[in-house]
């Protein structure tokens, strides 16, 4: 079974393969500017979507097919997959569960000054939650799990 691997950098993605590598042209910086640098409302959210999808699709066509978790050693991940089960320890979360997190995402997006409480309130939070979804629901990963970061990382 192949690795693979997602970092969310500023202005790209590094997406990582047993020992293959791609850069993918958006970032976490990237988003939030989109954002305004605050959380997104819906014309944001949905043209951010836009540009998520048309960085982030080539590459499933050079994931290895049996690709079903994607890991990620970034905090933010970490942080969304806690958001997501609803667990403060939890290590890894199913594609429903970021589903269900993205959802509640683009719900507060169209409803201005409403707070979802399960969304950590951030400009970055929300971008990696929409990258998140997008590589999982694209890429067809059924898990996302976060790795500890070994020393040296």
């Amino acid at each position: 079974m192949h690795q693979v691997t997602l970092h969310l950098g500023e202005t790209t993605l590094t997406l990582t393969a047993g020992n293959a590598q791609r850069l993918l042209p958006i970032g976490i910086s990237t988003l939030t500017q989109a954002f305004g640098h605050r959380m997104p409302n819906a014309l944001t959210l949905e043209n951010a979507i836009a540009n998520v999808e048309d960085a982030i699709m080539p590459a499933g066509q050079w994931l290895p097919s049996e690709a079903r978790v994607l890991g990620s050693r970034d905090a933010l991940v970490g942080q969304l997959i806690q958001n997501a089960t609803g667990l403060p320890h939890a290590q890894s979360a199913s594609r429903e569960a970021v589903e269900n997190l993205f959802s509640a995402l683009a719900r507060q997006a169209l409803q201005p000054g409403f707070h979802e409480l399960q969304l950590t309130q951030t400009a970055e939070s929300a971008a990696a939650l929409l990258i998140l979804r997008e590589a999982m629901h694209h890429w067809g990963m059924t898990e996302v799990l976060a790795i500890d970061a070994q020393p040296g990382d």
